[in-house]
């Protein structure tokens, strides 16, 4: 789930797929999402089921795809992660928050297990 200013930062032009509820450089989110501009919140959720995942945007689902599908890995085959051995095969795992260099907020982060 990427997060980002898509209007002001640099991936934000480079398209859809390096865009904010984007499966980063895999998959863009829906070209009507509702995206609050830089300097307010957005809300977030990320929900996963065995391999299926969804993204959500402000109230809205804006992704949705299983990794097991043909759609994911022909989308992962022309992504920047085609070489990573094991990418996207862990069924359990940590929540891991990653930025580079830029300002970035969080506030109320929960985990739920369904």
């Amino acid at each position: 789930y990427q997060m980002l200013d898509d209007v002001n930062h640099p991936d934000g032009k480079i398209g859809a797929k390096r865009q904010t509820a984007s499966l980063y450089d895999i998959l863009p989110p829906a070209a009507d999402k509702k995206l609050s501009p830089p300097g307010e919140w957005n809300t977030s959720k990320i929900v996963v089921k065995g391999t299926h995942i969804e993204h959500w945007l402000n109230g809205a689902k804006v992704l949705e795809v299983d990794l097991a599908s043909d759609t994911f890995k022909t989308a992962r085959a022309a992504s920047k992660f085609k070489d990573a051995a094991g990418f996207a095969e862990n069924a359990k795992g940590r929540l891991m928050l990653q930025d580079h260099g830029d300002e970035t907020w969080f506030r109320n982060i929960r985990l739920k297990a369904l």
